[in-house]
């Protein structure tokens, strides 16, 4: 319904710092990452956690229910941190959280922080948060239903056309049941750049391909880096009996 009087709105001057209610029998110290329990209250990050930022303060629920208290957190902003194998030429890579006090560059499973501004120094980095994925880009492919037995190499599904960080990669299984996969006959999806192998996952009879309308993680990510001007491929390989069905291919990069 539209306003017939004037109304009063909060304005947030500042938009560096946010508040967040803290989870029940959570203790968050300064300078730790943030995440969000599954009920959305502010906790010691854990990997997976959607991520809000750096803790500005500690404060400790340890007694406390689910919001009783609330912290601060850095939600945008730049930070110096330490990241083991961390070089200067992985500026503008994508890093991720496993805890909150724990920097990597693998993906899988892990919580999307920011990305690296600069290496000051080996094995450290200054960050830029970016807990809200504002920087990531995803590349969907759709797979044909092939039939059993057939595939294909190489096949172009993407071009980059500045520098970019692959980041992520998933199969999506579209509503139908697979068939015919065991350890004879496998289902193998690969992804690959100019500068190689990017991911290669193999389906049998103990890796199973992801049930109708669900997905699977391909798993940790190598040749990370690609330059302007470089091709992302994708290939599938079926064993005779292998029908995997129609599927997506997705993949995650900055």
């Amino acid at each position: 319904m539209a306003l017939t009087a004037n109304r009063e709105v909060d304005h947030y001057i500042d938009q560096e710092l946010r508040t967040f209610q803290v989870a029940a029998s959570k203790h968050v110290y300064k300078g730790g990452f943030v995440g969000l329990s599954a009920t959305g209250y502010a906790q010691p990050l854990v990997a997976g956690d959607a991520p809000v930022g750096l803790a500005y303060e500690e404060i400790d629920n340890s007694s406390g229910a689910d919001g009783d208290l609330s912290v601060r957190v850095y939600t945008l902003g730049d930070f110096g941190l330490t990241l083991t194998g961390a070089a200067i030429a992985h500026v503008g890579r994508p890093v991720f959280a496993s805890a909150d006090d724990t920097l990597t560059f693998t993906g899988a499973g892990n919580s999307y922080v920011g990305l690296i501004q600069d290496v000051p120094a080996a094995n450290t980095i200054i960050l830029r948060i970016d807990p809200q994925r504002s920087k990531i880009k995803t590349v969907t492919h759709v797979v044909e239903d092939l039939g059993a037995g057939v595939d294909f190499a190489a096949r172009a599904i993407h071009a980059f056309d500045t520098d970019g960080w692959l980041v992520s990669a998933r199969i999506v299984n579209q509503a139908t049941a697979a068939a015919g996969i065991d350890n004879s006959n496998t289902c193998v999806v690969t992804l690959a750049t100019d500068a190689g192998t990017v991911v290669t996952k193999t389906f049998n009879a103990s890796v199973t391909f992801p049930a109708a309308n669900t997905e699977v993680d391909m798993g940790a990510l190598s040749n990370t880096h690609a330059e302007p001007g470089q091709v992302m491929t994708l290939a599938v390989t079926n064993g005779t009996t292998a029908n995997p069905g129609p599927f997506l291919v997705e993949i995650d990069y900055v």
